[in-house]
């Protein structure tokens, strides 16, 4: 594409001086601007759109350059009409005059106040408007509902605008096919966008059903959170931590035999439950999820068979069948229209254990992040020469947020359904957050996530604490904790990595987790068989991706790295409570490993 448009241009002798304005007043310009416009016509000569919108017409001198090189198209312009930007009162006057051969709708507008740019979708946008970082961050915002190519002006013109168009592109990867850069008088970047005219971003007035298609497989597996996590291990493990703490949880607080999983996504925690012999019913309306948690229980037929899987409303009572010990909502709630949450809780409350059943929720982002924090965030960066966007949401984020969640909003809606919550605030690194220290007006704003559990019967707030936060070991429980290798591996290759299946037993009176303030970790030594020496002492660490229970046997995944000298070699499992002590490794443990530059 960029060699095309730049064969183009070289070939180019357009000249948008012999239809100029003679008293601009910024004609001692026009000679710079030749190559300037000649670009444009050769972009639109290129592109051959049948329809364009123009954001900042000014005097329509682009206008113009788009239609000379494309002359049937239909062109929509709006103009501030405003003596800021490098506008001119009554400009767009001329414009029509100058442009009245041409199929064109001038219209006097400011963009910045529009939540729609008029009309339907556009084969290019043209964004020339408020270049200030805010103003084109919220032109290309709503151009990305609208537009096949989108071609934004003075990409280098100034800093605010340089950084705003990067933020933007960071944030709306998703929907964005190819970029270009062509550099030039102030800068052009065209744009390819990948989004069907059904996948854009909605009024908030929408309900859930309305965005249905939007639930593809790509927004799962790049944008969805966890989907990094995913990819690696297909859901096997909890490596996401916001999952990980609704499983903790609720295993801290029920007895996990009758299992819903909520707007099920890619199935974690419908497989964790599972493979834990819970009998789960999975809901998710999205055809592309339920394609998906099948994959999350490949060669897992045991655990896939204590699964009920639904490709369903959340909202639809049909999909409960009563008496569940744990109802999982984990970020779905802020897909849900006001009115849905409502239905939502009631089938909950109504088909919950009476006596056991607990409710988990986690939603992000916590609303007064984006409402009260951000805000504080860009005014402190502007004071230091830096510059945030006024919105920071993702492109997924404005489509299928329609009702994020205020602490405020949630706890009160769920006590309308239920007798008993507890809500909590927390970040990325700290899960707990609110529940083991005091949070300030302030530590609110920040936070990240909102927690909260629902039930019928009171709850119990120390076992929660305890399944997110681990202290010491004592050291009179240490030697209750065994490790056991259920497999060998005899020959590794150097530097390679390996799993090692490991059950953890957990004889003490301690839940055992990888949460701080002293996460417990699995891990190794590597010792020379031929003189005992230590090679490596401190291995690499595994996290115990679901919580241990006193008296209770896990398995986990050990990751282990072999020598990067070849060699004869003692390994020992073992596990460490970082900052406390390393628990010594045990026969079942240690094993002789040959370390060689390959295997045969």
């Amino acid at each position: 594409m960029i060699n095309r448009i730049l064969e183009t241009y070289k070939t180019c002798s357009y000249d948008f001086r012999l239809h100029a304005y003679s008293q601009d007043p910024l004609a001692h310009l026009f000679e710079e601007w030749v190559d300037y416009y000649r670009l444009k016509w050769a972009i639109s000569k290129v592109l051959q759109p049948a329809s364009i919108l123009e954001i900042g017409v000014r005097y329509g001198y682009g206008a113009r350059a788009f239609l000379d090189a494309s002359s049937k198209s239909q062109y929509v312009g709006l103009d501030a009409d405003l003596p800021n930007f490098g506008g001119h009162v009554g400009a767009i006057d001329w414009a029509k005059k100058s442009l009245k051969h041409y199929d064109v709708q001038l219209i006097r507008e400011n963009s910045q106040s529009l939540k729609k740019l008029p009309g339907d979708q556009y084969d290019l946008i043209h964004v020339d408007g408020q270049q200030d970082g805010d103003g084109t961050f919220h032109d290309l915002n709503l151009a990305l509902n609208q537009g096949q190519y989108i071609l934004i002006d003075g990409y280098f013109w100034t800093r605010e605008n340089f950084l705003s168009a990067n933020e933007w592109l960071w944030l709306n990867k998703a929907a964005i096919e190819w970029f270009i850069v062509i550099p030039g008088y102030a800068g052009e970047m065209l744009i390819k966008t990948n989004l069907k005219p059904s996948i854009t971003a909605q009024d908030s007035s929408v309900n859930s059903l309305t965005l249905v298609s939007s639930y593809t497989s790509d927004y799962y597996l790049s944008d969805c959170g966890g989907y990094k996590q995913w990819r690696i291990n297909k859901g096997k493990d909890l490596e996401d931590m916001r999952l990980h703490t609704v499983a903790s949880v609720a295993s801290a607080i029920a007895s996990p035999k009758k299992v819903m999983d909520l707007g099920a996504g890619r199935g974690e925690l419908t497989f964790h439950f599972a493979k834990k012999g819970a009998a789960v019913t999975s809901v998710d309306y999205s055809p592309d999820a339920i394609k998906l948690i099948e994959q999350t229980f490949e060669a897992e037929p045991k655990a896939r068979n204590r699964v009920q899987l639904i490709c369903g409303s959340v909202t639809d009572a049909s999909v409960y069948d009563g008496n569940y010990d744990v109802v999982m909502a984990t970020d779905i709630i802020e897909h849900l229209a006001p009115d849905e949450l409502e239905i939502l809780y009631s089938l909950v409350s109504q088909n919950l254990n009476p006596d056991t059943g607990v409710l988990v929720v986690h939603t992000a982002p916590n609303l007064w992040l984006y409402r009260y924090e951000h805000p504080r965030q860009q005014l402190a960066a502007k004071q230091i020469g830096c510059w945030l966007p006024k919105q920071r949401r993702s492109f997924y984020e404005r489509l299928m947020h329609i009702n994020e969640q205020s602490p405020v909003v949630l706890k009160k809606q769920l006590e309308r359904h239920f007798p008993h919550v507890l809500l909590w605030f927390a970040t990325e690194g700290d899960m707990m957050g609110s529940l083991h220290r005091r949070f300030t007006i302030a530590n609110m704003r920040q936070a990240t996530s909102l927690f909260a559990v629902a039930s019928h019967q009171s709850i119990n707030l120390n076992a929660i604490k305890s399944s997110l936060c681990m202290e010491p070991l004592h050291e009179s429980e240490v030697e209750k904790i065994t490790l056991r290798c259920t497999e060998t591996i005899g020959q590794m290759v150097i530097g390679e990595r390996y799993q090692i299946k490991v059950i953890l037993y957990n004889g003490s009176h301690q839940l055992l987790s990888s949460y701080n303030p002293y996460p417990l970790h699995l891990s190794y030594h590597w010792e020379d068989n031929t003189n005992g020496l230590s090679v490596i002492f401190d291995g690499l660490r595994t996290r115990l991706t679901s919580t241990c229970k006193p008296h209770e046997e896990q398995s986990y995944d050990v990751i282990v790295k072999a020598p990067e000298i070849a060699g004869s070699y003692i390994l020992k499992i073992a596990a460490v409570q970082e900052g406390i002590r390393w628990h010594a490794s045990t026969d079942q443990t240690t094993q002789l490993v040959e370390v060689k530059l390959n295997i045969n």
